[in-house]
């Protein structure tokens, strides 16, 4: 985050009361709860297991925040209404965050939801594909993301295969019913502890190659981001925010059923059978016992140095027009017992 950007943040909380002793557990306001919105990134989902056990927990209206989620009509769009100022916070993608500020775009990540990668190439392995390096030759099907096809090509290269030989197919996002289908042999783009379960359940033999697993370093793959106008304006909403959150990711430790009860109660259209099994995979990595509850990068130490190495991939696999200094991308000074 740049200088300018720290000094009017903390002159902000200076001004707003942030910087008080005490309890750093404790309310920091008395008054009405201050509203805020978030917009997620897709529709609910078990991705978003910790932030629903802190709405189902009262963890925000604890902080005095009335947080409210929004599914977007438009994801693509999220960062650019909280850069603008026209929405607090949104749910977005490590790759995305460096994308927009590489494109002058104002917005900051100040926490990780997924602090790990959950991008993978899901494979059916009755199609012979028993390594990525097998893909060489196959069908994967693809959304037309530029950043999946450069995750085909470092994961089949990771293993010495040749990633001119796959043969990429744009299916939109209709990712899982052309693998069940049998229309391509494998998928990029997808979540392997979301479409994984899901494609298990119905019976279809897959597996999936995990891309930090296969050639790709480590990133965050779900963040919340918000604009640099409100970093300067309310950096007290921010902490007060992200202690909800942290203390949502206690609960989802301790209870991961209510996590299920919040998410199905929040979007119907769930099975809920299924979303147990993808919160049993999820909430490990959202919350893994003995670290701590929020952090910024995978690697939680330096996130500004994770994130860096993350743009330099980017930019060597030309994912970025130009060299982005990630340290502009990231501000850690709000989490929890920063």
């Amino acid at each position: 985050m740049t200088t300018t950007l720290r000094i009017l943040a903390l002159l902000a909380l200076v001004l707003a009361g942030g910087i008080a002793c005490g309890d750093d557990d404790a309310p920091t306001s008395a008054d009405a709860p201050r509203d805020t919105e978030v917009i997620l990134d897709w529709f609910v989902n078990a991705d978003h297991a910790g932030l629903y056990s802190a709405l189902a927990g009262n963890r925000f209206t604890e902080r005095g925040v009335a947080l409210t989620t929004t599914v977007p009509s438009d994801p693509a769009a999220a960062l650019k209404e909280v850069a603008t100022g026209r929405s607090d916070f949104a749910v977005s993608y490590q790759p995305e965050v460096l994308r927009a500020r590489s494109e002058g775009i104002p917005v900051v990540a100040v926490a990780a939801l997924i602090r790990v990668p959950l991008n993978s190439v899901i494979v059916r392995s009755d199609r012979g594909i028993r390594r990525p390096r097998d893909l060489a030759g196959a069908t994967v099907g693809v959304t037309g993301l530029p950043t999946e096809a450069a995750l085909v090509r470092a994961v089949v290269e990771a293993d010495g295969g040749d990633p001119e030989a796959v043969n990429l197919q744009t299916v939109g996002f209709e990712l899982g019913p052309a693998i069940a289908a049998g229309k391509v042999d494998a998928i990029a783009g997808a979540y392997w502890n979301i479409e994984l379960p899901e494609l298990e359940a119905r019976g279809i033999p897959v597996e999936a190659f995990r891309v930090d697993e296969h050639g790709v370093p480590p990133y965050a793959e779900l963040v919340l981001v918000t604009g640099e106008e409100l970093v300067a304006r309310d950096p007290e909403l921010i902490r007060d925010v992200l202690a909800g959150l942290a203390a949502g990711h206690g609960d989802l430790r301790r209870d991961p059923g209510s996590a299920v009860d919040a998410l199905v109660a929040a979007n119907p259209d769930l099975d809920r059978e299924l979303v147990a099994v993808q919160v049993e995979e999820t909430a490990p990595l959202i919350a893994p016992e003995g670290r701590p509850p929020v952090v910024l990068s995978a690697t939680e130490a330096q996130p500004e140095e994770s994130w860096q190495e993350f743009a330099d991939w980017m930019l060597d696999r030309g994912l970025l027009d130009t060299p982005t200094d990630a340290a502009d991308a990231v501000e850690a000074a709000f989490l929890p017992g920063a």
